[in-house]
């Protein structure tokens, strides 16, 4: 039976799910979001990662996830499905804030580009929270992903 809830999970978890959330505001912590979201991303881990324009992505981890699964959500979207190179650098845009497309969720925004949302970079060499502007290289980031998927069971 355990095997079969694995497998359900797997299977769910690898679907995209079509959203058509709107922003609704918030509290102005995080980068303006345009009113149409697209489609989900969903990382093994349970992660979705939504294009919220053309410069910023969400990532909207699972419940009870650390700061690292951020990184990580972040790594897994750029290389899948921005395709970046492992040394593109990934840019903090935002702290955690009420997520534009997971109905209020966590989340927090990302660039590749921080020259197009005027964000400057910031190096952080100890990294002890969530720092707008921290970056680092896409192989990094995925470097915080653990090696097997969180299991609720």
């Amino acid at each position: 039976m355990k095997k079969l809830w694995v497998l359900a999970f797997s299977v769910l978890s690898a679907c995209q799910v079509a959203t058509g959330a709107q922003y609704s505001g918030g509290s102005g912590a995080g980068v303006a979001v345009s009113t149409n979201t697209g489609a989900a991303f969903s990382t093994p881990y349970g992660t979705r990662v939504y294009q919220v324009d053309a410069n910023i992505f969400e990532v909207v981890p699972y419940p009870l996830a650390g700061r690292d699964e951020y990184w990580c959500g972040a790594s897994d979207y750029a290389r899948r499905r921005l395709g970046a190179a492992w040394s593109q650098q990934i840019y903090m845009a935002s702290k955690t804030v009420r997520s534009a497309a997971a109905g209020g969720r966590t989340a927090v925004q990302f660039t590749l580009n921080p020259q197009a949302i005027g964000l400057e970079p910031v190096d952080v060499n100890v990294r002890t929270g969530l720092i707008i502007g921290d970056h680092m290289t896409v192989q990094r980031a995925n470097g915080f992903c653990q090696p097997f998927p969180p299991l609720f069971f």
